[in-house]
């Protein structure tokens, strides 16, 4: 369904904001909004084996607390409206993870993670929110974080993945 009408503009800019929410939700674990801002309370997660999305969210919660910087990025989103209140969107994310050393891995990884997303928006009570989620896994690369090639912040802002990241607290100083 094709429609370029300044109603049908409307939506295709909530959806992607909504899928930008997302990524920002993921970075600074930020369980709460991806239960009110990216998905709707009954919608389900799919990556590979369906699961309710409270389900996924609490996995969120417990798993990114120990991965100490990410960064998720949302591209290419190619909304298709199936109807008034529906679309089936695509888009690809680039996801660049560090995860620690645990038990099974005792060493620093860097994970770059190329997915894609298939969403199912519905627009209920005025709010397009995700309904049904896909991960299509396209390709991952892993290396051994070496400390002697990172560069030095200097005096430049270092991101935290939770409110004491810089531009989290500009938000809070904004009313946000």
């Amino acid at each position: 369904m094709e429609d370029w009408t300044p109603e049908r503009v409307a939506d295709r800019l909530q959806i992607t904001e909504v899928l930008y929410r997302y990524c920002r939700a993921i970075d600074r674990i930020q369980p709460a909004d991806l239960a009110t801002l990216v998905f709707h309370p009954d919608a389900q997660v799919d990556k590979g084996d369906p699961v309710p999305v409270a389900e996924f969210i609490a996995t969120v919660a417990q798993r990114h607390p120990g991965v100490p910087k990410a960064s998720h990025m949302v591209m290419n989103p190619i909304v298709e409206f199936t109807g008034p209140d529906s679309a089936f969107v695509e888009s690809w994310c680039l996801a660049l993870e560090r995860q620690v050393p645990k038990a099974d891995e005792p060493r620093t990884i860097d994970r770059v993670f190329r997915v894609r997303y298939g969403d199912r928006f519905e627009r209920r009570g005025g709010r397009w929110l995700i309904a049904y989620r896909a991960f299509a896994m396209d390709h991952e690369l892993s290396v051994v974080f070496d400390p002697a090639l990172q560069s030095t912040l200097g005096s430049r802002l270092e991101g935290q993945r939770n409110s004491s990241d810089p531009l989290m607290k500009m938000r809070a100083e904004a009313g946000l």
